[in-house]
């Protein structure tokens, strides 16, 4: 099977990578280093990697010019606070590329299109909890969700009458090894490393807002399952599980075995307080469902950032 994966070398793209990589598939990589990192991607297994955006003209020419019949779209701006700061950047990453995108697919023999859209920013801050596909409670709150929103938008209008069908999976907080300890999004790999090296972690807001936390490899899982089927899907993927960012750091704390306390600070623009996601028509179309609870995936990353 020829792919593509735009933003492979990283978080959730390098363990895609990883794991295509034991099926005889040949493989076409982007990343532009911009959050990915070269080191995500150093294992072994044949594959071309280009770093490049993968919106430019070159870049299109060689998606073009290799002819996928797959390709997962995981390239993105994906922090929240960077799109309040800078929505143009998050535009020009999260729309005007992905558009071109499509465009040069579509002249291609790609038959599907896998993006990961975002499950805890599109619909808007929610009246149903757990969320289901369906539950649009307003307009997302941020610059980003509005971006992520408005691509699974264009996607579907774009693919209508064409050979290439999509797996627009709204992914909930994803984390694991190889998320970026010192970037701005993260919690789990921030809060675990600040732990690790005796620091006091911030809390953003009273640390009563919620989220559900989604290991990697369960998602990875979700992509390739969702690959392999030739009808259009709009998915959620999560666990079904409110977790709030207080007891998502005493867990932390607990594998840890620390009493450090955290910093609370004024709660950031564009964030929700309240967010889970209902995968249970996952669950039925792809016969899939998380395999991770929390404490072992948390130990999963606390075993990667000590060794």
């Amino acid at each position: 099977m020829k792919i593509l994966i735009t933003g492979g070398a990283g978080f959730i793209g390098s363990h895609l990578l990883e794991d295509l990589l034991s099926s005889d598939n040949e493989i076409l990589v982007f990343d532009n280093f911009l959050t990915g990192k070269k080191e995500n991607i150093e294992f072994e297994g044949s594959f071309k990697f280009i770093e490049d955006n993968f919106g430019t003209k070159n870049s299109l020419n060689l998606i073009k010019e290799f002819n996928p019949q797959i390709c997962f779209h995981l390239a993105a701006q994906s922090s929240v606070v960077v799109s309040v700061g800078d929505p143009l950047l998050d535009f020009e990453h999260n729309i005007l590329q992905p558009v071109q995108l499509i465009k040069t697919l579509l002249t291609t023999d790609c038959s599907k299109f896998v993006f990961t859209s975002s499950g805890g920013t599109i619909f808007g801050e929610p009246d149903i909890l757990p969320t289901s596909e369906e539950d649009f409670a307003g307009e997302p709150e941020s610059p980003y969700g509005i971006g992520k929103k408005k691509l699974n938008e264009i996607i579907t209008s774009m693919t209508i009458n064409t050979h290439m069908s999509y797996s627009i999976l709204n992914l909930s907080n994803v984390y694991g090894p190889r998320q970026d300890p010192h970037g701005e999004a993260g919690v789990v790999s921030i809060f675990s490393n600040k732990i690790l090296n005796n620091e006091k972690p911030i809390i953003y807001g009273d640390g009563k807002q919620t989220r559900d936390y989604i290991y990697v490899k369960d998602v990875v899982n979700a992509l390739i399952l969702s690959s392999k089927i030739d009808s259009n899907l709009f998915l959620n993927i999560g666990t079904g599980i409110e977790t709030s960012v207080n007891h998502l750091l005493e867990t932390i704390k607990s594998e840890f075995a620390s009493d450090i306390e955290p910093i609370y600070q004024e709660s950031r623009k564009g964030e929700l307080l309240r967010s889970v996601l209902n995968s249970s028509k996952a669950q039925k179309e792809l016969n899939w469902e998380s395999q991770f609870s929390l404490n072992k995936g948390i130990k999963e990353v606390v075993s990667w950032l000590t060794t």
